[in-house]
């Protein structure tokens, strides 16, 4: 159906990107982001409609008319991406097709559908130059051809008429979308005509009672080879749990120790000071490096509170992952989360890498309900930390930790209208740990491999 598109030739870094490509295969990173491609082939147009949650878990649905005969077909993708010699790149691999519609009277063989491959390669020069298309696994140079369109899609966008084009008025999908859309319409009405929707607030209240986030950032900004990444860890972090509490309408209080005020002191300061309520919810998040002692038999690591590595580590310079979980529990407040990003191994350095992964833009509309069964509806405790004893942790300059990159994913899949399943901080710690592994198995050549560690204490109210 597919079989005469037309190439042309490529560089020498699309041939290091095949061979790249298929030695690691799956890996990169958006957030329940939706996008339209648009690409042509035997003079046959084909609209694809993208929904991307994480590198192991995307589809696209794929409308295009043959003999005067409409057709749907939905694509599993599974991704991968990476850098070589200065280019990035990033590939999404199809399989499992399977037709929508009902082609009968269509003389288009259903089981004849070659999956469509996407491949996006650029440099500091290239940045926004459309991906390239082929339907062939081989990834012969004479099949590969510029899409004709690619853009992300705005909730706004998915009006029913273009829903229809690729849904069923019965797909669980197309009513999760129609929520999604018709629920941010509501959000905006409501911020015009209700002060800031203080109806959401005060119900809110009155069903859970009033709430603080206090959100606590232990952040190694400063050192010289992690500093970069761990900024942008901090940044992520900062404005994800600050969008979260204002969803939520609820207070927000941020503590933070980073840059030149990065000492055990001034973390202990902010610790001991700390003095939740009973409803409050406590995030306590760590970036920089982390370490075992030789005789530590406690499987949570040690941070290393040094701005400088000349610096002497002792018990005034470090500063336990465990003893801040202790800590927070006996504060008392109905909620407490720990999330630390470091390495887990003998003193040493953490790991670098060159391997960059393509981060989501944005993602589209929470469900404000799921935020509220995460943060309001729970009391208890969670821990997490990125790797297991005897592992690094891995970062880079642009993304920040593998790991924090993977826990922001499975946070905004588990918050999504297109998840039917009940929202729980398990499902979260237990997707963070797939998306983790494969971002260092896969998506990393030389990367070893990385299993976050976690305990969740944690029920409804």
């Amino acid at each position: 159906m597919k079989n005469h598109k037309k190439g042309f030739k490529t560089s020498y870094i699309w041939r290091i990107l095949l061979f790249s490509f298929f030695l690691t295969l799956s890996a990169p990173v958006f957030s329940q982001s939706l996008y339209e491609i648009e690409f042509s082939a035997s003079g046959v147009k084909y609209k694809g409609f993208l929904v991307y949650f994480n590198e192991e878990d995307a589809y696209m649905r794929i409308a295009y008319t043959y003999n005067d005969v409409y057709n749907v077909v939905n694509i599993d993708y599974t991704s991968t991406s990476g850098q070589e010699d200065g280019y990035n790149y990033f590939v999404m691999k199809g399989e499992n097709p399977k037709f929508i519609t009902s082609n009968s009277g269509s003389r288009v063989d259903r089981r004849s559908y070659n999956p469509d491959h996407f491949v996006w390669v650029w440099d500091e020069q290239t940045k926004g130059e459309m991906p390239f298309v082929t339907d062939d696994p081989n990834f012969s140079e004479e099949s590969l051809k510029r899409v004709d369109s690619y853009k992300e899609l705005k909730v706004s966008e998915l009006t029913d008429e273009y829903l229809h084009r690729f849904y069923w008025d019965n797909e669980k999908e197309y009513l999760a979308f129609q929520n999604m859309r018709d629920n941010e319409l509501d959000s905006h009405v409501a911020q015009e005509h209700y002060d800031n929707n203080t109806t959401q607030q005060q119900n809110q209240e009155a069903n859970y009672g009033a709430a603080k986030m206090h959100l606590v950032m232990l952040v190694n900004s400063s050192i010289g080879d992690i500093g970069a990444s761990c900024e942008t860890d901090s940044r992520n972090m900062t404005k994800e749990f600050e969008d979260i509490a204002a969803a939520l309408k609820v207070d927000f209080r941020k503590y933070e120790v980073k840059g030149s005020s990065f000492t055990k002191d001034n973390a202990m300061r902010v610790l001991n000071g700390l003095n939740p309520g009973s409803n409050d919810i406590v995030v306590f998040y760590y970036s920089g490096h982390g370490f075992r002692w030789a005789d530590q038999t406690d499987a949570y690591p040690q941070m290393d509170i040094r701005a400088s590595p000349y610096t002497k580590l002792s018990a005034e310079t470090t500063l336990s992952v465990s003893s801040v979980y202790n800590l927070l529990d006996k504060k008392g407040a109905r909620l407490n989360i720990v999330i630390t990003d470091c390495c887990n191994s003998d003193i040493g350095i953490n790991k670098m890498t060159e391997t960059s992964f393509l981060a989501g833009r944005s993602y589209q509309t929470p469900h404000i309900e799921k935020l509220q069964k995460l943060f309001l509806a729970t009391k208890g405790n969670m821990i997490v930390t990125s790797s297991s004893a005897g592992q690094v942790s891995w970062s880079n300059s642009v993304n920040g930790g593998f790991f924090t990159l993977s826990f922001l994913q499975a946070f905004h899949e588990e918050i999504s209208y297109l998840k039917t399943q009940e929202p729980s901080w398990e499902n979260i710690l237990k997707k963070s740990h797939a998306n983790t592994v494969n971002k260092t198995d896969t998506g990393c050549r030389n990367c070893t491999t990385q299993n976050p560690v976690f305990y969740t204490k944690i029920s409804k109210r």
